[in-house]
């Protein structure tokens, strides 16, 4: 299913997603307190590690007031599976494969499916999708290219995540930009950060991110 305007406007509420990859579960909880700790209430767990799974349920436990999406939905079974995880939210893809939106359709899974080109954005509007992620965001051209790209298609009322070297030092120009719903950036929580659990600096890469982002809005 599409994202529900209830769920764009908490997306939209925070601004900031933070983009996991957790090896170990048993970072997954300290992780979401540092990231909530400094502002950020939203995350994309990426589906590339065993422990992705087990820390979905231990971050619903321990932290509920972080809203967990699921990044990396590209095999087939996976959006039903995740559906059944009462705590995931949304799911989001790096590309668009229509069968894999189909089964996040069929399975009531709302579903944000990667769009980088008018065909991939015109794709995932044919499907319903009105929240693309727009990946790899400054890898095919950054802002320009995305206010270019997206002209077209803004009386649709589209809007993009983008992810992809977004980092602090370009946040505040994306920040600026009506039609992007909030960004994803795996900068505030490194892999190194998290595995070797440096919540303090995570905490304070939160809260720098929010910063710029509301102050530019």
């Amino acid at each position: 299913m599409t994202m529900t305007k209830e769920i764009q406007d908490k997306i939209a509420e925070g601004g900031i997603i933070a983009v996991l990859e957790i090896e170990n579960e048993k970072n997954a909880v300290p992780l979401a307190k540092a990231l909530l700790e400094g502002g950020i209430s939203v995350i994309e767990l990426a589906l590339r590690t065993p422990a992705s799974i087990p820390s979905i349920s231990l971050i619903a436990k321990e932290v509920p007031q972080m809203y967990i999406g699921i990044g990396t939905i590209i095999e087939s079974g996976q959006a039903a599976m995740l559906k059944k995880e009462s705590a995931v939210r949304f799911g989001v893809s790096p590309g668009i494969n229509p069968e894999i939106v189909k089964e996040a359709i069929a399975a009531g899974l709302p579903f944000a499916p990667g769009a980088a080109t008018p065909s991939e954005i015109e794709l995932a509007v044919s499907l319903g999708c009105r929240v693309v992620k727009f990946f790899p965001a400054e890898g095919m051209g950054g802002l320009n290219y995305l206010k270019s790209v997206s002209a077209p298609y803004n009386h649709l009322g589209v809007k993009y995540i983008p992810l992809g070297g977004v980092t602090i030092d370009n946040l505040a120009s994306y920040a600026k930009f009506g039609p992007i719903l909030a960004i994803g950036g795996s900068w505030v929580a490194t892999k190194e950060l998290i595995n070797t659990q440096n919540w303090s600096e995570i905490t304070k890469r939160a809260k720098e991110a929010k910063e710029i982002w509301h102050n530019n809005r």
